[in-house]
């Protein structure tokens, strides 16, 4: 097996060729296969009604603007308030009166299937009842292999068939609980380090001066990224995985919002994946090539040509309208897109007695401005919804079986010779 990925101790490859097998993969319309079907069947008499544009509105979330920037889809004409979206893998995230979960590398070192889940599902029912749709969380990608790979705590382990059934059993736990987990990253995306390249050429190191053009490219052969990488992911899809987040890095050369291979080719090709695809904060980086490639969704999809986010200038919403009127990005594939969508919502029962959003992403306060860099709407902005119930139990319970007590017989610690084992 081989597993390429240079300079920068152990994790970057700052190749420049684009993926070479990226045309071969036409992108496949979503199927609504085994117990999908009747979702399938919602999502498409739903998307039949829709026009161009609001087609298009369920695909694009831009701007940090409003109070509850992490929202979209909104479509008045049809009575739908849209999805809400939020993180994260150890609680909803910039709220009050909801839990700090145990970090998922906590959950996979119980070696408790049944423990796992119940935090999977106590998570998924605190976000739906702070009326969040869609959750980022769990994670994957990173798998671990790197010490030093920064996101490593939000995994599970480095082996893939821990970590898949970890995966499988998160998803399945949080959407039981009501919300739409998001499997992120995929894939290969093992280290921050130049994951972004405004990111890292801000940093001000003392005589050293970064000039990437682009973000680092892991670069893994076939066997590689299937045994290993993949593998979590085949396990999460089976057991009802209804959204993927995209990673910031290059695969094989090619950004993996816009791999054609990775998410045409494997994810809904090989695996069966009915669901929707997503980018993270700032990981897209084309318009008509991330639509063709397979991603369904962007979340703060600005533009950056200066790689600073807020521009309000997304590389869909008109532009996306724009291509498909011009022929660029078929109608089939837009109806494909919003399908996809709406088929994960109705899957979770989403369209039954869903809470609505009731607080202000980031902002505790009670009453503030809806759109606070306006200062228009001022109104009650939280709703202050205590979700914890009785959470505290499992959570603990989590957090004290993950506990690995090392005895040191005979002094086998520190180890002398050999000084290292991997």
């Amino acid at each position: 097996m081989m597993f390429l990925i240079i300079p920068t101790v152990l994790l970057v490859s700052l190749a420049t060729a684009q993926y070479p097998e990226g045309s071969r993969y036409t992108p496949p319309i979503s199927s609504g296969r085994g117990n999908w079907s009747q979702a399938y069947a919602s999502a498409r008499q739903f998307v039949c009604n829709l026009s161009l544009t609001e087609k298009v509105n369920l695909t694009t979330q831009t701007g940090t603007g409003a109070t509850n920037s992490y929202q979209l889809g909104i479509i008045p004409r049809v009575g739908f308030r849209g999805l809400a979206l939020d993180d994260s893998p150890t609680g909803v995230r910039g709220t009050d009166y909801s839990s700090a979960f145990t970090a998922p590398l906590n959950m996979a070192m119980t070696w408790d299937r049944e423990l796992i889940y119940a935090q999977a599902f106590a998570n998924g029912a605190e976000h739906r009842d702070k009326g969040v749709n869609i959750a980022y969380s769990p994670v994957v990608g990173p798998l671990g292999r790197a010490p030093e790979g920064g996101r490593n705590w939000e995994g599970y382990s480095p082996d893939p068939y821990l970590s898949g059934v970890s995966f499988g059993l998160t998803v399945a736990g949080m959407n039981a609980g009501g919300t739409i987990a998001v499997g992120k990253h995929f894939v290969l995306y093992e280290q921050e380090h130049f994951r972004q390249r405004i990111e890292w050429n801000s940093y001000d190191l003392p005589g050293v001066e970064f000039n990437i053009s682009e973000p680092y490219s892991a670069n893994a052969d076939d066997r590689t990224l299937h045994e290993l990488y993949l593998w979590p992911w085949y396990d999460a899809v089976h057991d009802g995985m209804a959204a993927v987040m995209c990673s910031y890095n290059r695969v094989n050369g090619t950004q993996a919002c816009q791999n054609n291979r990775l998410l045409n080719g494997i994810l809904k090709g090989e695996m069966g994946f009915q669901g929707f695809v997503v980018s993270d904060d700032g990981s897209q980086h084309s318009g008509v090539l991330s639509s063709l490639a397979g991603m369904d969704m962007t979340i703060l999809g600005e533009t950056s040509p200066n790689g600073v986010e807020g521009l309000g200038i997304s590389f869909w919403g008109p532009n996306l309208t724009q291509s498909v009127l011009n022929g660029s990005v078929p109608e089939w594939r837009l109806d494909d897109m919003a399908t996809r969508t709406m088929a994960a919502y109705y899957y979770l029962g989403q369209d039954e007695d869903f809470p609505e959003l009731n607080f202000a992403q980031g902002d505790l306060s009670t009453y503030g401005y809806l759109y606070p860099h306006a200062m228009e709407d001022f109104t009650q902005i939280n709703q202050h919804v205590d979700v914890r119930d009785h959470h505290a139990e499992v959570i603990r319970r989590v957090g004290a079986n993950s506990i690995v007590m090392l005895k040191n017989t005979n002094q086998a610690l520190p180890l002398k010779s050999p000084r290292q084992l991997a």
